[in-house]
């Protein structure tokens, strides 16, 4: 006799090549000592035997039974199922995932592909902090909004928030708090959900935080100690990210609720950015530390959207988590594809020395993270991947008007359209890139497509990521 727990039940990939023959069974409803009802299934053998017996009993619980039942369901019904009771996915379920969402805001009347989405699913596994850019009105808080409630993590159970950035925000402490004239602490936006994320009950459960319009105030003035902090993870003994304390013990003394409040391993910052004149730009310290996003192209002949509901499903925080803190993690998990990696970074940055604008470990680091995070997942091709890299954490460091910033774009062209013609600092040199671009062999669109355009900035005297 043998009780079958849902959790010890597996997938195998097996070839089956036959049938067994029908046997009888019975069924019989039994309690167990808890008052939990089990159901027992007795099967008698085959009918040639000389003796009629039980051959085999096996009993299900509840949780158990309906989970059988779910597998013969439609795919889509079957994830939501499996989704909600499980906390480990391999990589076909990553894939599930990112298909589920985007029925899921396609149903809602918004379109973003699945690249975008598995983009930005990446970005956020490989540091919880990401930004998104564009023009006004392309859908980018929209997105963190239903990204976050195609995973479970809605406003209603307070796994998804937005704070809304404010242009007099000249420190941190509507994020953080501050201390009134009594000398009592009073929260800040940000503290109170991370107070709560961080609660016993919840660190299994994503919680997404949306930065609307996060440049209408110097991001480096209000969000300084929060990305400073956020350098700080490390493991613990249990195998949970940690991070150093958000207040010292001087300024809030053991006892108060919040004196060792730390930024738990389940918060995701996403700041959304309109790229025009009324913003500020953004300091290296901030775009080191994140993948800018840009959501710049619009199709309004897009009206394709499906009447088909499509419920939301809950996805455990360990899909997101974050699985690489440093080099030497990466390295134990692929060494001869991170070498691969870090060569063509190299590449790339030795290109960028020529004009100082070469970055240092952190950024190699976080590309090799999101690098590796696609090869596990299976999401995107290499190329895509390296492609969606290069646009968010190099492009976006490179601004001015000097001679060098116009050389050092037409090699960081040349580096993405690797099987075309190369281009040269000719007076032609514009027209030379538009018809690589037109070619359709550029080994790295997005980047090269951009690229492109700041280099036709260049030609009114300054450019930069963000025109």
């Amino acid at each position: 006799m043998a009780l079958i727990s849902k959790n010890n039940i597996k997938n195998v990939e097996r070839q089956v090549k036959k049938v067994h023959d029908e046997v009888d069974c019975t069924f019989t409803i039994v309690t167990d000592k808890n008052g939990e009802e089990i159901l027992q299934l007795d099967t008698y053998g085959s009918n040639d035997r000389k003796i009629y017996k039980v051959s085999q009993t096996i009993q299900f619980n509840k949780e158990t039974s309906e989970f059988l039942c779910s597998l013969f369901k439609p795919e889509e019904n079957k994830l939501q199922y499996v989704e909600k009771s499980s906390s480990k996915f391999s990589q076909e379920d990553g894939k599930k995932v990112m298909r589920h969402i985007f029925k899921h805001i396609k149903s809602n009347g918004f379109m973003y592909t699945v690249n975008d989405l598995s983009n930005f699913y990446l970005s956020l596994k490989t540091k919880p902090f990401v930004i998104l850019a564009g023009i006004s009105g392309t859908g980018k808080s929209k997105l963190v909004k239903l990204f976050a409630n195609a995973v479970g993590a809605t406003s209603d159970n307070g796994q998804y928030n937005i704070i809304s950035v404010k242009p007099d925000w000249n420190d941190s402490t509507e994020l953080f708090g501050y201390k009134n004239i009594n000398d009592e602490f009073v929260p800040g936006k940000l503290t109170e959900i991370i107070f709560r994320a961080s609660k016993e009950e919840n660190i299994n459960k994503p919680y997404f935080i949306c930065l609307d319009e996060m440049n209408l105030a110097r991001v480096e003035y209000y969000l300084s100690e929060y990305l400073s902090i956020i350098e700080s993870r490390e493991l613990d003994v249990d195998n949970n990210i940690r991070t150093d304390r958000l207040f010292s013990a001087e300024y809030l003394q053991e006892g108060n609720k919040y004196a060792n409040l730390r930024i738990p391993e389940n918060i995701y910052i996403v700041g959304t950015v309109n790229m025009d004149d009324t913003t500020f730009a953004f300091s290296r310290k901030v775009l080191d530390r994140a993948n800018t996003i840009e959501f710049s192209d619009v199709e309004l002949d897009v009206l394709d959207f499906s009447n088909e509901e499509c419920e939301s499903i809950n996805v455990d925080n360990n899909f997101f988590k974050t699985s690489f803190l440093n080099i030497k993690d990466a390295l134990n998990s692929d060494d001869e594809f991170v070498r691969q990696t870090n060569s063509k970074i190299k590449d790339i940055n030795e290109i960028l020395e020529q004009g100082s604008k070469n970055f240092g470990y952190r950024v190699r680091d976080e590309i090799v993270f999101y690098m590796l995070e696609n090869k596990i997942n299976n999401l995107l091709s290499e190329d895509e991947a390296f492609d969606f890299q290069i646009m968010q954490k190099i492009l976006p460091i490179i601004t001015g008007s000097e001679l060098l910033v116009k050389e050092i774009l037409i090699k960081l062209f040349n580096y993405c359209n690797t099987n075309g013609k190369e281009i040269t600092a000719t007076i032609e040199y514009i027209k030379d890139c538009e018809v690589e671009l037109k070619s359709g062999k550029i080994k790295y669109k997005k980047s090269a497509k951009k690229i492109f355009m700041m280099l036709r900035g260049y030609e009114d005297g300054f450019t930069s990521f963000w025109v």
